[in-house]
């Protein structure tokens, strides 16, 4: 309950961020509404001399018709003559048709793409984007574990080689967001978010007659079902000198994706400025899957004239589905060739999650497999795939800068940060506590409870964006 508390709060906080940010600027003008201006407002203070012939008295102030505050802009000359909106803009102040300003092409027909669709100067945007993400670090309990020759590698004395805190590093992605605007207050558009595989993986291997060989071993708590007032740490010896040759194979993987489709509506602009709000549905897949594979046997003919061997396996994969719809706010300000974009939205809706547990033991006779169980040294009999819907939410926040080098095309360099509540991941569902008569026994599958837990992504971005 905690948790979600702080997740709303969250939440909350960012989809005001944009609009809070432009709360004191009194110069927006809503996207719907026309204020009034006199001609007697800017007029009736002017100075005039003494004996002028312009002296004459001012007509009293409700003389003049009303104007908008359209009609006070400057207009601009170019060779000459007047420069009028025209290919479909009524005004500099159109958004569909200049993005955030008038400094560029407000009234003009673009050629290519534009023309071919009739479309004002800046009606669509076409958005790339490389993405440099971080994920966070995720948690398991010690998977394999190393220590001195000879030494028997159980906890807490042994060295944690794969587990514990798994931090996969940078991970590159792509992202893509194209739209066009409708009206000059309304567009729409889609985006997708794709980030590739974050993980890292770990392999050794040791031989019972090297004395210089490391012990290694797989740790679990020994927790006796009719004694379990005697339980302590304990470990599947892998390799270890003149009992075991043995290696040990284990990774783990996260993987991202995102698309969602959206609708903008300016909710109030200026002549550099814009805020809008955004509505959608958005789609997102999160996976992560920890798996541990390892293999010992006596090579020692005297002691095991068979070659008997066995071979450990464990996979703990999670897949979360989302399905639901986002709200927020995207607040845009040019300066000259440079425009800064806040985008802040949460994603609202519902979580599938799906938990898979697979574990398998190995028998081998001279390098033969004779049997195969359906358990393994972290798997005992809660095995199988168990799936639950929950509902959850994402928030998210992207600061963008970009500059103009041409009149469509611009740069751009910016943050990005998802955090998702409610998800289901790998190291989550591992439970080391284990009887040791279990290991490597066929058992009868039972129902287990899904682990929720939280995930949060971020990083930076580097693309192009094109208005035609």
């Amino acid at each position: 309950m905690k948790k979600n508390f702080r997740g709303m709060t969250l939440a909350a906080l960012l989809l005001s961020a944009s609009a809070s940010a432009q709360a004191d600027n009194n110069q927006y003008v809503p996207a719907n509404d026309s204020p009034q201006a006199f001609v007697g407002d800017v007029a009736s203070d002017a100075p005039v001399h003494v004996g002028s012939p312009f002296a004459a008295p001012v007509a009293p102030i409700s003389d003049y018709a009303p104007v908008t505050v359209g009609d006070l802009q400057p207009a601009g000359f170019f060779d000459g003559g007047l420069k009028r909106a025209i290919g479909g803009c009524d005004s500099c102040d159109s958004p569909g048709c200049d993005g955030v300003g008038c400094d560029s092409m407000c009234g003009s027909k673009g050629g290519g793409l534009a023309g071919l669709l009739n479309l004002c100067g800046k009606d669509g945007w076409m958005r790339a984007e490389a993405m440099l993400m971080f994920h966070a670090e995720r948690q398991a309990p010690p998977l394999v574990t190393s220590a001195a020759p000879g030494v028997f590698p159980v906890l807490p004395a042994a060295t944690v080689e794969f587990g514990d805190d798994l931090d996969g590093g940078l991970s590159g992605g792509i992202r893509t967001d194209v739209g066009r605007y409708l009206t000059d207050s309304f567009g729409i558009g889609g985006r997708a978010l794709w980030i590739g595989e974050n993980g890292d993986d770990y392999s050794a291997s040791g031989d019972q007659t090297d004395a210089a060989a490391r012990s290694l071993g797989r740790p679990y708590y020994f927790v006796p079902r009719f004694n379990p007032g005697t339980a302590q740490e304990d470990s599947v010896i892998i390799s270890q000198q003149n009992l075991f040759t043995g290696n040990v194979q284990a990774e783990y993987a996260t993987d991202l994706f995102m698309a969602d489709g959206y609708a903008r509506m300016t909710f109030c602009h200026n002549k550099s400025s814009r805020l809008e709000f955004i509505a959608g549905y958005t789609y997102a897949e999160l996976d992560d899957m920890i798996s541990i594979a390892s293999f010992r046997s006596d090579t020692n003919a005297g002691t095991n004239p068979n070659l008997a061997g066995t071979a450990f396996a464990s996979l703990f994969d999670t897949e979360n589905r989302f399905n639901g719809g986002q709200l927020g706010f995207e607040s845009m300000v040019a300066r000259g060739r440079w425009t800064a974009r806040a985008l802040t939205k949460v994603h609202l809706g519902n979580m599938e999650q799906t938990v898979r547990k697979v574990g398998t033991t190995t028998d081998f006779l001279a390098n033969a497999a004779i049997s195969t169980q359906n358990s393994s040294v972290l798997i005992n009999d809660e095995q199988g795939t168990q799936t639950q819907d929950v509902f959850t939410f994402i928030p998210e926040m992207d600061f963008t800068i970009g500059y103009r080098f041409r009149d469509h095309v611009s740069f751009t360099v910016g943050y990005t940060f998802l955090y998702f509540d409610n998800v289901a991941m790998a190291g989550d569902q591992i439970n080391r506590n284990r009887d040791t008569g279990n290991i490597g026994a066929n058992v009868t599958p039972v129902a287990y409870d899904i682990v929720e837990g939280s995930h949060w992504v971020q990083g930076v971005s580097l693309g192009a964006s094109i208005d035609y």
